[in-house]
C-alpha cells in the first residue's frame, strides 16, 4: 500500500463525518467514494470515531402510529394483519415493536393449531384485521344511533382479553 493511500482516511474528523453518517438517505458507499475511501474502511472510521452503527441507528419508516399500532395489537389483530398494514417486512416485526412499547406479550393457546377456530394461527384471542374493522364500523354505527340490529350485526363482541382493555 502506497504511503499516501490511507491519507484521506486520516483527514476524516467526526466533525466532518457525523453530519453525513446521520443521513441515512445517503449510502454508505457514495459518503465512502465522496471521501475516496472503500466503505468498509469509511465505516471502520466511523467506529474508531464513536459514532453510532447505521445498521441500529435507522429510524423505521411507520405506517402506522404508535397509538394506531396499540389499538390494533391490543384489540388482537393477528400480526400478519398488522405487518400487511403497517408496512412491517415481517411478523416478528410487529411484535418486536410490541416489546419496545411495552405491549402484553401475545400467547398460544394449549392444543392450537394453525387456523383451527382458536384465534388466528393458534394465538389466543387474535382476530382479522376485517374483524376489527367491522367491530370498529359496528361502534361508529352505534354511536350514531344506526338501527340497533345492523349495528349489533357489525359489532360483534369482541374476545374476552380485549373487553377489559377497552377503557383502557
Amino acid at each position: 500500500m502506497p504511503a499516501n493511500a490511507s491519507a484521506p482516511l486520516r483527514n476524516i474528523t467526526r466533525e466532518a463525518l457525523e453530519p453525513l453518517w446521520s443521513r441515512h438517505d445517503i449510502p454508505t458507499a457514495k459518503i465512502a467514494a465522496a471521501l475516496g475511501v472503500s466503505r468498509q474502511a469509511l465505516s471502520q472510521k466511523a467506529k474508531v470515531l464513536g459514532l453510532p452503527s447505521r445498521a441500529r441507528n435507522q429510524v423505521p419508516n411507520q405506517k402506522l402510529s404508535d397509538a394506531e399500532f396499540r389499538k390494533l395489537w391490543l384489540a388482537g389483530v393477528s400480526t400478519r394483519d398488522i405487518a400487511r398494514a403497517g408496512g412491517y417486512s415481517h411478523p416478528n416485526a410487529v411484535c418486536h415493536r410490541a416489546d419496545v412499547l411495552g405491549l402484553p406479550r401475545r400467547q398460544r393457546e394449549a392444543g392450537a393449531g394453525r387456523r383451527n377456530g382458536r384465534g388466528q394461527y393458534g394465538w389466543m384471542g387474535t382476530i382479522s384485521m376485517s374483524q376489527f374493522l367491522e367491530h370498529q364500523l359496528g361502534e361508529r354505527m352505534a354511536e350514531m344511533g344506526a338501527p340497533s340490529q345492523a349495528a349489533r350485526h357489525l359489532a360483534p363482541t369482541p374476545p374476552n382479553h380485549v373487553r377489559g382493555m377497552q377503557d383502557a
